[in-house]
């Protein structure tokens, strides 16, 4: 599937961005052509997307060429290659020109509008192309996966009654408030409630 802004809206829902805040690679591109991938939180508030950066080759890439791509990836070495080092330039393609990569499950390409900040400077983005490159698309919300680990802690506090479960739990909790959306914060009010504790 490949949307455009000229040809239909792109629904990034369709893409599996809900409220809350997706883990994604962003790609941006140089002035001199050189791709370059970061992991960012992509964050949905009350239909407002944007990204928080800061001062980096991302950032200097946006102000110079105000586009990106989010690309929802579900492979962790990636992850770690593109927060750590630089992604191999093979693993790039080009869609009219802007590095995406290759492994994407898919990307969404953004027009963005950069505003500085003192230390932390953020991105508005609007979609304007995109593509889904497999059935199963689902970026990583780090508030879903901090409540399956508060989950596996909370079973281990309902048999031993410890409080450290409790601290693993509350720790996994603020996560899930920075990042979750609706449905992992109602998870976290039930487990809450069956362990038999307030928030």
């Amino acid at each position: 599937m490949i949307a455009s802004g000229k040809k239909a809206p792109i629904d990034i829902e369709d893409f599996g961005i809900h409220e809350g805040i997706s883990e994604v690679i962003f790609t941006t591109i140089s002035p001199d052509d050189v791709p370059n991938s970061a992991p960012m939180g992509l964050h949905n508030r009350d239909g407002r997307l944007f990204v928080r950066i800061y001062n980096s080759k991302t950032q200097e890439n946006i102000i110079k060429k105000p586009i990106a791509a989010a690309n929802i990836v579900d492979d962790p070495v990636l992850f770690v290659q593109s927060a750590l080092s630089d992604v191999e330039p093979e693993r790039f393609e080009y869609v009219e020109g802007f590095p995406v990569l290759k492994d994407a499950l898919g990307w969404i390409l953004f027009d963005c509008k950069y505003k500085k900040g003192k230390n932390i400077s953020v991105v508005e983005l609007s979609p304007i192309n995109g593509k889904i490159n497999t059935q199963n698309i689902k970026p990583v919300n780090r508030g879903f996966n901090a409540v399956i680990e508060a989950s596996i802690h909370a079973t281990r506090y309902v048999v031993f009654r410890e409080q450290k479960y409790l601290e693993h739990i509350e720790y996994y909790n603020s996560i899930v408030k920075k990042c979750g959306g609706a449905r992992e914060k109602e998870a976290m009010d039930l487990l809450y409630e069956l362990i038999g504790l307030k928030k």
